[in-house]
């Protein structure tokens, strides 16, 4: 990437690459999940978390993403975006392990119990098959500790990505990320978290991270959505006066925007 490409796309970039830690964080969540219901781990799902080279899953597009990003000459990366990075390779290949494991346990396991049951009175032949079914038994725990591990990973990938977020708050494509997403947030980082991260952010209060969204949208004439950034700044801090002043220009632009529309 050329710097000046790099710089003029790097706020889409992050934003996205949130996005990208979320979506793979909540299906590896159904993995796991699925894994403690039934002690399984379907191939169907890890085929698509993971997915191939040339049909990426949510994990591969995450770490693709972040590669690009924190892996770039022409990008600063704080160490925090380097560890994160350093987190991201290391899921990647353990979820790949995991889907290879997931495959053999699903594939062979029932044709070698099968296989068991049909030659039970073969002592040389049973015994053979036996010792195959051992590597499975040993794939069906590598399950186990595969899941684990990139269980502990993510936790550590979410304590960088949060001081990230925290770095970031001049990026408004991050902060709107953040206002409309609230209930994925503390999903992610845990209860009260979207609180804490936006005190983190706007020591001053949370009106501020309305307001630097609610004037980006109005920049851009999309003043719907201003309107309702601003409804949230004035309900947190009715008496700023920035907030009501933006609050009247926005309401007379939407009135002459009306005006236009009729007949």
């Amino acid at each position: 990437m050329k710097n000046s490409w790099l710089k003029l796309r790097k706020d889409f970039f992050l934003r996205d690459l949130f996005q990208d830690f979320f979506d793979a964080k909540i299906y590896f969540d159904k993995i796991y999940k699925t894994y403690k219901d039934s002690s399984s781990v379907p191939f169907k799902m890890m085929d698509t978390w993971v997915g191939t080279e040339k049909r990426n899953g949510a994990i591969w597009t995450l770490k693709e993403q972040s590669h690009r990003l924190f892996r770039n000459t022409q990008y600063e990366s704080s160490l925090f975006e380097h560890l994160f990075d350093w987190i991201m390779g290391s899921i990647f290949h353990e979820a790949m392990k995991l889907k290879e494991d997931s495959y053999q346990v699903e594939s062979y396991k029932p044709l070698l119990e099968l296989e068991v049951r049909t030659h039970k009175s073969d002592k040389g032949l049973s015994k053979i098959i036996n010792e195959y079914f051992s590597l499975i038994e040993k794939a069906n725990q590598n399950l186990k500790d595969e899941l684990k591990s990139i269980d502990e990973l993510f936790s550590k990938a979410i304590f960088h990505l949060r001081e990230i977020f925290v770095s970031c708050k001049d990026n408004v494509l991050l902060v709107r990320f953040l206002l409309d997403n609230k209930k994925t947030v503390e999903k992610i980082f845990g209860k009260n978290s979207f609180t804490q991260l936006t005190n983190q952010m706007f020591p001053e209060g949370i009106h501020e991270a309305f307001l630097l969204a609610a004037e980006d949208c109005a920049e851009k004439g999309w003043y719907d959505e201003a309107e309702k950034y601003l409804k949230n700044a004035l309900k947190a801090d009715a008496k700023n006066k920035k907030a009501q002043k933006l609050f009247k220009e926005l309401q007379d632009k939407l009135s002459l925007e009306n005006a236009k529309e009729k007949p």
